[in-house]
């Protein structure tokens, strides 16, 4: 899949990243439903009409994971480009969770479905949208709205 493929044909198939998560997790020793839970919306799974709707109000990453006494709010992305919905959620997942030393906040991003993943912290992503060197870029289609969609490259 490319990013200039539709939306409806980058939806269809395997979401590669969310299966990298889940054998990332079962390899490392961690147990579903007790160390770590599926929960954000996927496009892949949910048809629902009026979709965008409820990824626009719900905050929602794509799991929670618990490790060494900390909770962890993770995105998980197959593709380098994070998408400014996708930074202003976990921007705000952050600032909820800024009153708790227990929590954290990020993106875990894998390459390919057997690379190992790497973390980029909420304070990483910051530091990268709001570098000028990187510039904005858009999606070929528009949201549902008709507006651009912006992204930008993390460097990996």
């Amino acid at each position: 899949m490319k990013y200039t493929d539709s939306y409806d044909m980058r939806n269809s198939g395997e979401d590669m990243a969310d299966l990298a998560m889940q054998q990332y997790l079962r390899a490392g020793g961690h147990e579903e439903y007790k160390d770590w839970l599926k929960v954000g919306t996927d496009p892949k799974e949910n048809k629902l009409s009026m979709f965008w709707f409820a990824t626009k109000i719900l905050l929602l990453p794509d799991y929670i994971m618990v490790k060494n006494n900390f909770i962890y709010f993770i995105e998980v992305k197959g593709t380098n480009r994070l998408k400014e919905d996708d930074y202003y959620k976990i921007q705000e997942m952050a600032y909820k969770g800024s009153r708790y030393k227990e929590v954290k906040v990020g993106l875990m991003y894998f390459a390919n479905k057997y690379a190992d993943p790497k973390w980029f912290n909420h304070l990483d992503l910051r530091d990268i949208w709001m570098n000028d060197d990187i510039p904005m870029k858009y999606y070929p289609e528009l949201d549902f709205r008709g507006n651009k969609k912006p992204y930008k490259e993390i460097p990996v």
